[in-house]
């Protein structure tokens, strides 16, 4: 009797670690928004700054009148570029690129640069 009440309680010790490590693995699979293609329609002398907007959402930060958009960019080996969204606690958490993105007078992208974060 002893011995199947361990084995019981083992059993189920076991159920719920793998449970706990099959949930922790669900949640850091899944980056929200990556994609391997995530900046390819960006096109000097073609893409608006209103289609930035609309695909990679509001930049980290605006300068010279909304000339000069910057994003904090994420990439994974297997899911690809990602948006990373400003949090307060840890705001470099996930960064691994600072995208600069240049507009001319009328919105249209003139240039930009993915430079890696150190």
């Amino acid at each position: 009797m002893v011995i199947s009440v361990r084995a019981d309680r083992a059993l189920r010790n076991l159920a719920v670690v793998a449970l706990v490590v099959s949930a922790l693995a669900g949640c850091a699979a899944t980056i929200p928004g990556a994609r391997a293609d995530l900046l390819t329609f960006l096109r000097a002398g073609e893409t608006t700054r209103e289609e930035v907007v609309l695909k990679l959402g509001q930049p980290s930060a605006r300068f010279e009148q909304g000339r000069v958009f910057t994003y904090r960019v994420g990439r994974d080996a297997k899911q690809g570029y990602h948006v990373v969204t400003q949090n307060p606690r840890q705001p470099w958490e996930g960064v691994r690129y600072s995208m600069v993105l240049v507009f001319d007078a009328s919105g249209v992208l003139e240039k930009q640069s993915l430079v890696a974060v150190q």
